[in-house]
């Protein structure tokens, strides 16, 4: 079922997915309910105080927030080290869990949800497990979800840590070829947001900004000669814009701590 079905039939579904999501329940089918939930991440997110749907309230959404939690973690802070469907790290799940947070994030209702259920801690324990090296969507999407000043302010450390630096590195790598592709154009100001958080950080290595520069600026060039193309396929021309916009000032102000740098 794609989304959370008929209006009348909201509840009982979301309760039958809490369910599926349980500890005791086998990791394929927390995964599939997982799954199902993903799909529906963006009629979840519309939902408020005053939208509930019929037979939904706050205490059925607050459920659901900690049977995720648990879809991912069954085994609280007990650490999986295996590649199996309850490692600590999974990219299929962990894409679909991230990319669902990151919907939620647009509704300050699910934020606050988010933060005292525990999935900022789930987000950043996934810090460690992202591939330093190569594409890993996880990676991207925990990088603009710090870009949210209202989840920043919950956090236990800084983005600009330097764990955090050398993810960020790696996805900027890859983001020089995700703005060939019309769905990351929207989210490239969110990741020069964060971004930014480490630009004015002491102790930086003058190479790390060099290397960063030579990635954004790629990824200015690729989305120049792809913008047309994106506009073709539907994304806004302002979309378009701000991504250009958001990546030339970032890529001045790189330009001009290197020079700077002492």
């Amino acid at each position: 079922m794609q989304g959370l079905g008929s209006p009348t039939k909201q509840s009982s579904y979301i309760n039958s997915l809490i369910r599926c999501m349980g500890s005791s329940r086998p990791p394929r089918v927390r995964h599939t309910a997982l799954r199902a939930v993903f799909e529906a991440r963006e009629e979840l997110a519309s939902i408020t105080s005053a939208s509930m749907p019929e037979g939904v309230d706050a205490y059925i959404l607050d459920e659901l927030s900690r049977a995720v939690l648990t879809a991912v973690r069954p085994n609280d802070d007990e650490t999986i080290r295996n590649n199996g469907h309850d490692a600590s790290f999974h990219e299929d799940r962990d894409y679909c869990y991230i990319r669902f947070i990151y919907t939620l994030t647009k509704n300050d209702e699910w934020c606050q949800r988010l933060v005292r259920d525990g999935h900022l801690d789930r987000c950043i324990s996934l810090v460690d497990g992202v591939p330093r090296k190569g594409h890993s969507d996880v990676g991207f999407y925990l990088m603009i979800i710090w870009s949210i000043e209202s989840l920043r302010k919950d956090l236990p450390f800084s983005p600009a840590g330097e764990r955090w630096r050398r993810l960020l590195k790696n996805q900027w790598n890859s983001t020089t070829s995700r703005v060939l592709e019309a769905s990351y154009v929207d989210k490239i100001p969110a990741f020069v947001t964060t971004t930014r958080l480490n630009l004015t950080v002491s102790g930086v290595p003058r190479e790390w900004f060099t290397d960063l520069t030579a990635d954004v600026h790629r990824t200015l060039e690729n989305l120049v000669q792809s913008q047309a193309v994106h506009v073709e396929d539907g994304v806004a021309q302002a979309t378009v814009d701000a991504a250009l916009f958001s990546l030339q000032g970032l890529y001045n102000d790189l330009c001009r701590i290197i020079k700077e740098y002492p």
